[in-house]
């Protein structure tokens, strides 16, 4: 299936009173590749979350004062729409957020053509399954969503790929597995293994922990969502505050410069980490006494001409004896077998690794390189606290000049920073795999509830006589987990095959190599990549993905380049048409050289500028290339 964005919609939402914006050309066919740039204070986010609402389906779900954010500014009334004109395939379907900005209720309608509007979002048959929350942020993508793709506190990575090549399914099957076997259990009875009250107590510490389970997993999800939403509302806030910032041009650069300082800081830290975890794996290089010890062990195994055979020799020893360890007679038969295994203890493998070893300890030499790199993380984590308090100096001076807003805003920003650590702390408890302060139960932790099932499971079956259809539920699960672990393992060896040929492409100026994918994109000897590198990494490897993939969707994008330097800009501009049916890309001007004017000889391109009117605070558009390109020469450094 192929999906196409026709036509965007906006009516009384923030400072747009009326707008829209089309993707046809005008013969009547689908624009592939769409620039959008939008002036600062004119949407940008918005829109993104505004599509992001309708095609995941949470524009139903947004709090009162959610909706009430997109109240306009230019006109009054109580009421605003978004809507979003979508082609699957040849059939039509338009959707709309509707907002009632007085009761602030949002709720999301559709228009199948030629039918009229209708309640709900209404997806075609075969994808209504597919348009998940976790599904839409692949297409409708931003730097964030990069970001987090290599970061080891999510598992970005591994979601896309379990989204994108409906590995969930899988997970479907073995719930309905644990349904089935739940539904034998229930009707089979007492049985001779177990009274009816014990059974009936079993069954109800059963149905219990499987209530928990799902308050937890819908707990787990919940504070995922409300993450996602802080986040953006943090973006958002931030967004604003830089606003204000610019206004004092000295304090904004000099905040710029402590933010770029700060972030190098975070990047040698990352480095002298890893350096750090790489000399401890040479031990006599920890202290000079533990080397002389390890040293004199080397010494000593040389003396003793060791590693002997050892093991064998008692082996030889003891087959010549009466009588055997455990106290029973050794005839000729029992003698001829203890000969004939002793080869199996300490062969010439075993000797061999322990010659290395001993080889290795008797010639290591200490040297001061870790206490080095201890003492240069020691100076990077103190310039980190100076260029913190650095950091906060400037903050206090900025939200002095700012006035009431910027105090405003950094209130709001501080407490949804407050809001997101609570909530991932609260995650952390239901998803710990370890249990450090031995703080976890079944009661508050997903895996430790499921351990609990599972015994639960066993001891029911044993009481039911159900052990059989236990067994063959527990064999149908170890397929599937089967099937699952080796689907994945070859995707992700393609997937890293493929998007390493691509990075080639894009990242000429360095070596970035993917080593795996565990979770996160891990890189191959280095810790992490900067802004430019980590958008070109996440776009190769979406490009490989999609480009496999059977149902074929558009690209939307906030910011597609970034920082990114010009090379990558070039290479991503050759990567994104070739992989993805449609782009529409919201740019800022910055972005334009390189990027959006590698387009410009592309009939199949249109480019859409956004600004604010002169004339009044409504917002005013300008379709075509050259206004488009004047315009971000005059405007190249606002967005800096």
């Amino acid at each position: 299936m192929k999906m196409s964005i026709l036509e965007i919609e906006y009516r009384n939402i923030r400072k747009i009173s009326n707008l829209k914006l089309s993707f046809i050309s005008p013969t009547g066919t689908v624009i592939g590749n769409n620039f959008i740039m939008m002036a600062n204070g004119t949407g940008k986010t918005t829109t993104m979350s505004l599509i992001k609402g309708v095609f995941d389906g949470t524009a139903n779900n947004w709090d009162s004062s959610t909706v009430k954010t997109y109240a306009p500014t230019t006109v009054s009334s109580n009421n605003g729409e978004f809507s979003i004109k979508v082609k699957f395939d040849e059939k039509i379907y338009q959707y709309f957020i509707v907002l009632d900005y007085a009761a602030g209720t949002a709720r999301i309608e559709t228009a199948a053509m030629p039918k009229g509007r209708e309640n709900g979002r209404i997806l075609p048959e075969s994808i209504k399954t597919i348009f998940t929350e976790e599904f839409v942020k692949r297409f409708v993508f931003d730097g964030e969503q990069a970001e987090k793709s290599m970061d080891s506190k999510f598992d970005e990575a591994e979601q896309t790929i379990k989204y994108l090549y409906r590995l969930d399914k899988l997970d479907d099957i073995l719930s309905a597995n644990q349904k089935i076997l739940s539904e034998i259990q229930n009707t089979e009875g007492g049985g001779r293994n177990g009274s009816e009250s014990a059974l009936s107590n079993l069954r109800t510490r059963r149905d219990k922990i499987e209530h928990t389970i799902k308050v937890l997993e819908f707990k787990a999800n919940d504070y995922k969502k409300r993450i996602e939403k802080y986040e953006a509302e943090k973006a958002d806030k931030i967004s604003q505050r830089n606003e204000i910032d610019k206004k004092y041009k000295d304090l904004n650069e000099e905040k710029n410069n402590i933010n770029t300082e700060i972030e190098n800081n975070k990047k040698d830290i990352s480095a002298q980490i890893a350096e750090i975890m790489r000399l401890t794996k040479s031990p006599y290089l920890i202290s000079k006494s533990l080397c002389n010890r390890m040293r004199e062990l080397g010494l000593s195994m040389t003396k003793l001409k060791l590693p002997k055979n050892t093991s064998k020799d008692f082996f030889t020893e003891l087959a010549h004896s009466e009588k055997c360890v455990c106290d029973r007679c050794i005839g000729e038969k029992e003698k001829e077998a203890i000969l004939r295994n002793a080869e199996r203890y300490l062969g010439s493998n075993q000797q061999s690794v322990l010659n290395t070893i001993k080889s290795s300890i008797s010639s290591c030499e200490y040297d001061s390189s870790l206490s080095e790199a201890f003492e240069k993380l020691s100076e990077l984590q103190k310039q980190s606290n100076i260029l913190n308090n650095r950091f906060k100096d400037n903050e206090e001076k900025l939200i002095k000049a700012g006035g009431d807003k910027a105090a405003d805003l950094q209130s709001e920003i501080d407490k949804l920073i407050g809001e997101i650590a609570a909530c991932k702390k609260s995650l952390n408890v239901i998803e710990a795999q370890n249990d450090p302060y031995e703080t976890l139960t079944e009661d508050n932790n997903l895996p430790l509830a499921k351990e609990a099932l599972e015994e639960l499971e066993k001891k029911i079956a044993s009481a039911t006589n159900t052990n059989r259809a236990l067994r063959r539920k527990e064999i149908v699960e170890e397929l599937v987990n089967q099937i699952k672990q080796e689907t994945t393992k070859s995707l992700k060896a393609e997937i890293v095959r493929k998007t390493n040929e691509k990075l080639k492409s894009v990242i000429t100026d360095d070596k970035i190599e993917i080593e795996s994918i565990d979770k996160y994109i891990k890189l191959k000897d280095r810790a992490g990549a900067s802004e430019g590198q980590t958008l070109g990494i996440a776009y190769c490897f979406l490009g490989t993905l999609f480009e496999d993939a059977e149902l074929q969707f558009p690209f939307i994008i906030d910011s597609p380049t970034g920082k990114m330097d010009f090379a990558k800009r070039q290479a991503v501009a050759d990567i994104i048409p070739n992989v993805f049916n449609q782009m529409i890309a919201f740019v800022q001007s910055a972005e334009v050289e390189r990027f959006a004017d590698r387009f410009y000889s592309n009939p199949d391109s249109q480019y859409i500028t956004i600004i604010a009117s002169p004339d009044d605070e409504a917002v005013e558009v300008n379709y075509g290339r050259e206004y488009f390109d004047s315009y971000q020469r005059e405007h190249k450094g606002d967005e800096e």
